[in-house]
């Protein structure tokens, strides 16, 4: 079969997407092959081209189209350092990501070309692409992801049914206000209006199990929406405006890497008077929910010691590792906050 020239293809691929855009409520790919007198094969390869291209989407069998021509962005042209730190973005977003992005790895290709030849990261974004690929294909998660942040772009509200960590699915109608990444468990947040509230909520796109873009159902975001600074009180997703004061010790072999980081806004750091050597991390957040888990990433160089309901918390799941371990203390069950203290906080 004769090869069709790129300019040909240019014209049937835009005539496709004009007579998609005629159909508000999406018309099937037959449909759109008979009307035109397209070859069906050619279609589907068209339809595909311009669903990777943002300007249409498929809900069941019908395509429907995107207002692309309102958000078409304006020309990127980043020097040098502002290339690199982009690829810095991009490779944290890789080694975050649990699963493969085929967008992700679009632009990472796209950013490969352009900046290959200029300051010599084609070879390494194209590994970053590469990487990205080996990642566990989930078809549904991804779909979902791109359903979510089009409705974002777009605003146009998402329905989805979402299936919580404890209870039963439910279905509700989303407006995505923001999206934000977390670093815990790898996964990416929505946070905007839910009408089964009808208030604001977050949902983890992860357990997000059907989405729907509701292209007739525009929204906008509030003026009084703080955006980002909805976070200034969360240790990484889970945020409130009453906060609680937590205080952490640290043993002196991990002290200096402690302070090499800025943890958080309120964060506060000092001497410890009672234990030489040793280092305190003060910081004040609305839940400690999300921050469990880095508590427990230091083990025993790391002891809790407000707020107290944190504190025997972390007791209670060191004593079940001693006993998970096969150790045994000749201890009574209520809490003793300075013997777990010095064994379990270093």
């Amino acid at each position: 079969m004769p090869r069709i020239h790129e300019g040909k293809k240019y014209d049937r691929k835009e005539r496709v997407y004009r007579y998609i855009q005629r159909f508000r409520d999406g018309v099937s790919e037959r449909e759109i092959a008979d009307d035109t007198n397209i070859e069906r094969r050619s279609i589907h390869n068209y339809l595909t081209e311009l669903s990777a291209e943002g300007k249409i989407y498929k809900d069941g069998q019908l395509w429907l189209p995107l207002p692309y021509e309102s958000v078409v962005l304006r020309r990127f042209d980043p020097d040098p350092e502002e290339a690199t730190l982009l690829y810095l973005a991009m490779r944290l977003f890789v080694k975050q990501s649990d699963r493969r992005k085929e967008k992700a790895e679009i632009l990472l290709t796209k950013l490969s070309d352009i900046l290959s030849s200029d300051i010599g990261l084609g070879e390494i974004l194209h590994a970053a692409a590469h990487e990205m690929a080996q990642r566990p294909k989930d078809t549904g998660y991804e779909d979902i992801l791109l359903i979510v942040i089009r409705g974002y772009i777009y605003r146009r509200q998402v329905r989805i049914i979402y299936s919580p960590y404890k209870g039963k699915p439910f279905e509700t109608i989303i407006s995505p206000y923001l999206l934000e990444p977390s670093a815990i468990g790898l996964s990416t947040y929505v946070i905007g209006h839910s009408s089964i509230v009808s208030t604001l909520r977050t949902y983890k796109v992860e357990r997000v199990i059907e989405a729907q873009l509701l292209l007739h159902n525009e929204y906008t975001i509030p003026e009084d929406f703080p955006g980002l600074e909805l976070l200034r009180n969360a240790w990484s997703i889970y945020y409130g405006d009453e906060v609680v004061r937590v205080i952490l010790r640290f043993h002196p072999e991990v002290a200096r890497r402690v302070q090499e980081t800025n943890w958080h806004p309120s964060q506060q750091l000092a001497e410890d008077t009672e234990k030489s050597g040793y280092l305190l991390l003060s910081f004040d957040v609305a839940d400690t929910t999300d921050l469990k888990p880095w508590i427990r990433t230091w083990g025993a160089n790391c002891e809790v010691l407000s707020p107290s309901e944190l504190r025997d918390e972390l007791m209670g799941e060191a004593r079940r590792l001693a006993l998970l371990y096969g150790w045994k203390a000749n201890t009574s069950d209520s809490p003793d906050h300075s013997r777990f203290g010095d064994i379990f906080g270093g």
